[in-house]
């Protein structure tokens, strides 16, 4: 048997990940009360001394002496290049660090040196030095509803904290702001110019929101009456409804090299010359060397198609291709088509069985028919990219001949940003070649069959899962809300306005929201056990409002 480290034994947890995993015993954690404290001084001639300009506050370290349990050399070995590939740094990112006698409380570390391993026995000894950008400790989030405005909160905690504010509006509106006791103040958007009285105006409306729990809105498409072009596929199945999801209920019979599966459809009520659709969609890995895509095409009057938003699986590994293009499917144009960062994965086989004929023999003298087999080797690849188990939205808009998409990674059951700014890109047509109105939109899930579906008899695996779990269409006239001149509409009933004063940022139904952010804004923050009174825009009676936050402690 090779060494472990008991379940019951003290350590901690670092990028989902427990020390016990890799036998780590803790010997000590070096905490300093506080971040680096640097003094700032001044020296001005003819002066005795110095000027004292106060302390800074820097990032702080926290030391961490272990020993890596094994009981041969090899193990201990094997340990470190587990450990090095754990917590080796990746790119800037910070991951959470819980220790297990403080685990109400989470700091954000970075690996910023491993001390070099002294070996006792087949044991070795070293320090792990995390350090904290951002010095606090953070505490579960607590929430609480609004009631009044203004309200006055009393946060727990020691240190200084950072409310979450959301707003959720009953009528459309063209301000949001939260405002403290201090004159510090969070203002989204432009009020009525009390003068002239003009009310505000919406250039972006939204002209079609589907939550994806019912099939009533879609047009079931068949081989018989699809009006467009798939790519190297075919309609087969049919698809299902959940309580918030569009997916495969069945992908039909076999087809020998084509993609198949069941086609939604759905016209909208106007053509739109310029627009933005937005799709949040799912395209999941169970089984590497499983094929499944989802397409989303966008058509016009006709129900011909002028572009499409893809995440496609077609490779034997667990990569996944996103795409944004415009055009037809024999003249188009890619604004984005790529698979992010690639992880290389272990390479192994698959061994599967299928029948090869059959031969007779005798038994007692009697003829029977005895099956043969054959074994069949295939190759399975498990790299990853970033698309890999993707669950998020991708988002296209036309303005005159200029067009711009963004991707961004939620998570799948907050559906809140997984990623700090999401993917983007533009492209301008100056021939004009695709400006085409939008006026439908239909969408495709498929599978490409593999050997696995082709053996006698069929090799049981899990498909890629598939869904559309929500759409949206605006109509953008006249260059849309950013090129007016006049107090316009910058959120509406039932949208979620999100204030986020942790990572200085305002979310509009879970996507980045800055543009309207006032530029004398300034994001709020609160005192664990002082007493702090906020204002809200619009008031509780026109609009849900909620607060979070984490008490934070040195």
């Amino acid at each position: 048997m090779t060494a472990t480290v008991p379940e019951n034994e003290f350590g901690f947890h670092y990028a989902g990940v427990h020390s016990r995993e890799f036998n780590i015993r803790v010997i000590e954690i070096h905490r300093n009360a506080t971040g680096t404290m640097t003094e700032e001084t001044q020296d001005i001639p003819g002066m005795r001394g110095d000027l004292y300009l106060g302390v800074d506050e820097r990032s702080k370290p926290i030391p961490v002496d272990i020993e890596i349990v094994a009981d041969s050399h090899e193990q201990r070995n094997e340990l470190v290049h587990q450990i090095a590939e754990w917590l080796k740094p990746v790119e800037d990112n910070e991951f959470e660090l819980i220790f297990d006698d403080e685990q109400d409380f989470v700091y954000y570390a970075h690996v910023s040196n491993i001390a070099e391993i002294t070996r006792s026995l087949y044991k070795g000894r070293t320090t792990i030095t995390f350090t904290c950008s951002d010095p606090k400790a953070y505490g579960e989030y607590i929430s609480q509803e609004i009631t009044e405005n203004p309200a006055t909160i009393m946060p727990d905690g020691i240190d200084e904290c950072y409310p979450i504010f959301t707003c959720i509006p009953q009528k459309d509106e063209s301000i949001i702001a939260v405002s403290d006791e201090e004159g510090n103040y969070v203002y989204i958007g432009e009020d009525v110019d009390p003068d002239t009285g003009a009310a505000p105006i919406d250039k972006e409306p939204r002209i079609l929101h589907d939550n994806c729990n019912t099939l009533a809105n879609w047009d079931n498409i068949t081989s018989s009456n699809i009006t467009f072009e798939l790519e190297n596929g075919v309609v087969s199945g049919s698809a299902k409804s959940t309580a918030n999801t569009l997916r495969v209920n069945s992908f039909g019979s076999h087809v020998s090299g084509k993609w198949h599966g069941p086609v939604l459809q759905q016209m909208l009520t106007e053509s739109c010359p310029d627009y933005r659709i937005k799709v949040r969609m799912l395209n999941n890995q169970y089984y590497a060397r499983a094929h499944g895509k989802i397409e989303v095409y966008l058509l016009d009057a006709n129900a011909a198609r002028i572009g499409k938003l893809m995440l496609k699986d077609n490779s034997n590994s667990k990569t996944v291709y996103a795409q944004v293009e415009i055009g037809s499917h024999t003249t188009h144009h890619e604004i984005y088509y790529g698979e992010g960062t690639v992880k290389k994965g272990k390479k192994d086989t698959k061994t599967i069985k299928t029948k090869n004929g059959t031969y007779k023999t005798k038994v007692n003298g009697k003829t029977k028919t005895v099956q043969k087999w054959k074994t069949i080797k295939l190759d399975e690849d498990l790299t990853t990219d970033t698309f890999t188990n993707f669950f998020g939205s991708i988002q296209l808009q036309k303005i005159g001949n200029k067009y711009s998409i963004e991707i961004m990674k939620l998570d799948i059951d907050t559906i809140k940003p997984l990623w700090s700014k999401p993917i983007t890109a533009t492209w301008t047509d100056t021939n004009g070649t695709y400006n085409k109105a939008l006026a439908g939109v239909a969408v495709y899930m498929a599978k490409y069959d593999i050997t696995e579906d082709t053996t006698d008899p069929v090799t049981s695996y899990k498909n890629n899962d598939l869904a559309l779990t929500d759409l949206q269409v605006w109509n953008i006239i006249d260059g849309g809300n950013s090129g007016s001149t006049e107090p316009t509409v910058i959120v509406r009933a039932g949208d979620e306005i999100k204030i986020n004063c942790e990572d200085h940022t305002v979310y509009k139904n879970g996507d980045i929201f800055m543009e309207n952010v006032y530029i004398g804004s300034n994001f709020l923050t609160m005192q664990g056990g002082i007493m702090k009174t906020f204002a809200f825009s619009p008031d509780i009676r026109d609009a849900e409002w909620y607060m979070e936050y984490r008490p934070t402690k040195p």
